[in-house]
């Protein structure tokens, strides 16, 4: 994982801003939901504060949620015992996913994370160590920011492919078109079941793009 993020996110200001996020799920997100299996096993990457992990746990789904960062498994794991879940959070290096083979049935890499994921070829790998810890048939939900809508509402705020939200901030998300995300699902060997713009909340929240693939 690249420098950048990880810095940015053992910034204990930085976590502590994740605090404020509504805790239901997303539109488009329980819209797929609906595609996982009863109970499933789920791989939550880049989990976060745990918004996703609580809102899962709640529909019966067994989480696992890992971070690259220290200051948010700390707050994270808080969080959990707080509010009375049994959910384990994880640290991990950003890159490899230290479980077995076919040790999951589901994983999510939502709120963007994959924009986090520096560079074409890293994305295809990483994509592959998904693959490489899904069961047969398992699916992969990933999300990302949605360049056409970035270009038409925060142009100021792209540089080619890359969205800078914050001011004077070198950390950044790659934007992306549908046809990017289906061509980096399919390098990594999986069959694509959708990849759609979804809507958030409510409409004047914009929209983001979604894949889920199959193994």
């Amino acid at each position: 994982m690249n420098s950048i993020v990880s810095e940015w996110y053992e910034e204990k200001k930085n976590v502590d801003e994740m605090r404020n996020w509504n805790p239901a799920l997303k539109e488009w997100e329980r819209s797929v939901i609906s595609f996982f299996p009863p109970g499933a096993r789920i791989l939550d990457i880049g989990c976060g504060l745990g918004r996703e992990a609580f809102a899962l746990s709640d529909f019966g789904y067994n989480v696992v949620g890992i971070d690259i960062s220290n200051e948010v498994i700390t707050q994270v794991k808080q969080l959990s015992a707080d509010k009375g879940y049994h959910i384990s959070f994880q640290e991990y290096d950003g890159e490899h996913l230290n479980f077995d083979a076919e040790a999951f049935d589901v994983i999510i890499m939502w709120a963007q994370t994959f924009g986090l994921l520096y560079g074409n070829k890293f994305r295809k790998d990483y994509l592959s160590e998904c693959k490489r810890v899904l069961k047969k048939g398992g699916l992969c939900s990933f999300s990302a920011h949605d360049y056409r809508f970035l270009t038409e509402h925060y142009p100021n705020c792209l540089d080619d492919h890359r969205f800078y939200p914050f001011a004077d901030s070198v950390i950044y998300w790659e934007a992306f078109e549908a046809a990017d995300l289906i061509q980096f699902a399919e390098l990594a060997g999986f069959e694509v079941l959708l990849c759609e713009k979804g809507n958030i909340y409510k409409p004047e929240d914009g929209t983001i793009l979604h894949c889920l693939c199959r193994k």
